[in-house]
């Protein structure tokens, strides 16, 4: 049923939690998880040109591809056959785009991330992925209520 899991991360410890609940899905059901990360690029289209604006988009990469990784590696520890994928833009919009395109059964993703701002940012983007998903989504709290 669940042959092909896609599991949202931004790097905090509510993805890691998350990971943990799609990883042990994809191995009660005999499936597979693809990690991924939206860097979200738009945001940085309205800061000065003037600023370092690839060296920003760096930093994000290098941070999406430092949350795949570590996602990929727990799903091997657990037997568990995983892909990652950076990509860019708007979160909510990318993973579901992502999510269509590969053609997964169900996503997994932490109902709020960071702490701050970036917990109400991505508490949205949670929102948004599960109003527009057209597959199953299921979203993993926190250990405690989003910090």
């Amino acid at each position: 049923m669940f042959e092909r899991i896609m599991i949202a991360t931004d790097g905090s410890k509510h993805s890691e939690r998350a990971a943990e609940l799609g990883i042990e899905l994809a191995r009660l059901s005999g499936g597979a998880i693809t990690a991924v990360y939206v860097a979200d690029t738009g945001r940085l289209s309205h800061l000065p040109e003037d600023m370092a604006l690839a060296s920003i988009r760096d930093l994000l990469i290098r941070e999406g591809e430092e949350a795949t990784g570590y996602i990929e590696e727990m799903a091997k520890r657990a037997g568990v056959a995983a892909s990652k994928k950076v990509v860019e833009g708007n979160p909510g919009e990318e993973l579901i785009r992502f999510a269509d395109e590969a053609g997964v059964d169900a996503i997994v993703i932490g109902s709020c991330g960071r702490s701050g701002l970036e917990k109400f940012l991505l508490g949205s983007v949670a929102e948004k992925v599960v109003r527009t998903s057209p597959v199953p989504v299921i979203t993993v709290p926190g250990e405690k209520v989003c910090d």
